[in-house]
């Protein structure tokens, strides 16, 4: 083989001299078409073009309604704020303890009872509420004398008088808590610090007392249970949840509760009435987060045979409590007209004239686990209640989570108005 020959198969492998320079040599860098890793590309793999557009666009109007709803949430927090700051002096402590009508409650106290007393609150279109309370409550001895009404106003005040003279009242009128309203609006906080106030004006004068709402069924009389005789606590709550083994369990419900007077329990409403003039909580996520994360007051918890939520009318209905909040409707005004429909009203068309009859066909039904609800599907639940079993099925899942789950138990209810955006 010639060398001529040897020289054009054999190619060098470095880059040769040219005019006093090297050949510089360019490679192509490696591209990837990344656009295959993206989820659209699959979903438009998977379900064609025209139902993946369908998808992108559903996506779209669904972060469009959250977006809208946490606006309207927003503007309803800061409305409930300010109206809290605007008329938060209408409920004062100084000006409770100061006013004549409390000095006169602290001596009816003294003189006439022997046992703490229940504090209720009360304006005029709570009425018809409270007064299927009284007759709900009509049936056991001893419970009416126990009872305090806060009325708010002049209507709420004569109307009581006259149809339930026996009945004590402390008047405060307050002008800011005239009108009707629903969960987590402004006259909504300030109905609950009122109830701090006048819960610290009663311990700082060394009263006991019952916190309690008039949209609780008593099946039994609760008084009979004697919890004040019980040493083992500063303050008992009912709670939230099936039952002691729920995840919300030790969750305060908020609507029946007893407080000892001590330097623990003032300090305790102390600070609730506190956080409750400035943050957009609920007065029983204050309470949770105290009793779980304080070392003082000793908090403790009505067990669930005794007090329930309206979460029993969900369950299977066994193991009937001694007494039932009913409390799941958003609308104040039509929530009467709901418990109706579930057999808990107990007065006559008027409204005023009590039904006995209808108290005890009421108690035979949850004895039996008879109250029908329709709760095999969730289509038929009114509004209120949907979104309500909806967030507590979204909290559940929350605290069912490892780790996180317990560390959130104590701080999850500070944000549960916010956590409530479609309300």
């Amino acid at each position: 083989m010639s060398e001529t020959t040897i020289r054009h198969r054999v190619q060098p492998t470095e880059p040769q001299p040219s005019n006093g320079h090297l050949k510089s040599t360019k490679s192509t860098p490696l591209q990837i078409d990344l656009s295959v890793l993206w989820p659209s590309y699959f979903l438009n793999a998977l379900f064609g073009r025209r139902i993946y557009r369908l998808i992108l666009y559903c996506t779209y109007l669904f972060w469009f309604i959250v977006g809208i709803f946490v606006l309207r949430k927003t503007e309803k927090a800061t409305r409930a704020v300010l109206y809290v700051r605007q008329y938060a002096h209408t409920v004062a402590l100084s000006n409770i303890e100061q006013s004549d009508s409390f000095k006169e409650l602290l001596e009816t106290l003294d003189r006439d009872f022997t046992r703490p007393p229940a504090i209720l609150l009360l304006n005029q279109h709570a009425l018809n509420m409270t007064f299927n309370f009284l007759c709900n409550t009509k049936e056991f001895p001893g419970v009416h004398e126990r009872l305090i009404f806060v009325t708010l106003d002049s209507t709420a005040r004569d109307v009581l008088a006259e149809y339930w003279p026996k009945i004590r009242q402390f008047y405060w009128p307050t002008p800011s808590l005239y009108k009707s309203f629903s969960f987590a609006e402004g006259p909504y906080q300030l109905i609950y610090l009122l109830r701090a106030n006048i819960a610290v004006a009663l311990l700082r004068n060394g009263k006991s007392f019952w916190m309690m709402q008039q949209d609780t069924f008593w099946r039994k009389n609760l008084f009979d249970e004697n919890f004040e005789d019980d040493t083992s606590f500063d303050a008992l709550f009912d709670q939230i949840g099936d039952d002691e083994d729920s995840l919300r369990a030790e969750w305060v419900n908020g609507a029946n509760f007893f407080v000892k007077a001590t330097p623990d329990t003032l300090t305790f409403f102390e600070a609730i009435a506190d956080k409750l003039k400035f943050f957009y909580t609920p007065d029983m996520g204050i309470m949770i987060h105290q009793c779980h994360t304080w070392s003082s007051p000793k908090c403790k918890w009505i067990p669930h045979k005794i007090a329930h939520s309206w979460e029993w009318m969900y369950t299977e209905q066994t193991h009937a409590p001694a007494i039932m909040q009913l409390d799941c409707e958003t609308d104040g005004g039509t929530k009467l007209q709901e418990l109706a429909k579930f057999g808990f009203y107990f007065t006559e068309a008027d409204g005023r004239t009590c039904k006995p009859s209808a108290v005890h066909q009421a108690a035979a039904r949850m004895e039996a686990g008879q109250i029908e609800i329709g709760r095999h599907s969730w289509l038929k639940l009114s509004w209120g209640r949907f979104q309500f079993r909806m967030y507590w099925w979204i909290v559940d899942m929350i605290l069912w989570m490892p780790i996180l789950g317990p560390f959130l138990k104590p701080y999850l209810p500070l944000v549960g108005y916010i956590l409530m955006f479609t309300m």
